[in-house]
């Protein structure tokens, strides 16, 4: 039974530990007809891929750290990281050519970007400092809407009108975004 629960403790703790560092998007070496500015905000690695026979550990782990963190400041960061990370999850299944997987993950990405957006309100609202926060949305919304109309462009013709979706989504987050600076 103990050597159970050290197993069990074991992998508890490797997997809070996995996914800490951070890595560059392959997107900025896609080829295109037009130069575009990219933007100058890294997405994270983003680990296990929804197609991972294993990736349901990964949610367990993200929804517990989730669950634990009570400051909204906090919460918005963290949120804002796993947005990022489906994000970049999205393309890297896109490069698999596992289009409907990666119209999910994104739209889970955007989920957890709306989500971010509102704890920082929710921050704001009890007084916190959140302009590092705030810039690090607009920075991310920013990357979200460049990696959108990318993944857009290049998509089958079935799936433009979801991509076309998410981008507006994103769209108005940029602009809540934006407005958080100006109150």
């Amino acid at each position: 039974m103990k050597k159970v629960c050290l197993l069990a403790f074991s992998l508890l703790v490797f997997l809070l530990c996995v996914n800490i560092s951070f890595a560059k998007s392959d997107l900025s070496a896609s080829s295109s007809s037009q130069p575009t500015a990219t933007v100058n905000y890294e997405l994270p690695y983003p680990g296990l891929l929804p197609d991972s026979p294993l990736y349901f550990l990964r949610i367990i782990r993200d929804r517990t750290v989730g669950f634990l963190i009570s400051e909204p400041k906090k919460k918005a960061e963290f949120e804002l990281l796993q947005a990022d990370k489906r994000l970049n999850a999205g393309v890297y299944l896109f490069k698999k050519k596992k289009f409907k997987d990666t119209i999910s993950i994104i739209s889970k990405a955007e989920n957890y970007f709306d989500s971010s957006l509102r704890k920082v309100k929710e921050a704001k609202g009890q007084g916190m400092e959140t302009t590092g926060i705030t810039n690090k949305l607009i920075d991310s919304s920013k990357k979200h809407l460049e990696v959108l109309k990318s993944l857009e462009e290049k998509s089958p013709q079935d799936f433009k009108s979801s991509f076309n979706f998410q981008l507006q989504r994103v769209n108005g987050f940029a602009k809540e975004a934006v407005s958080l600076t100006l109150k």
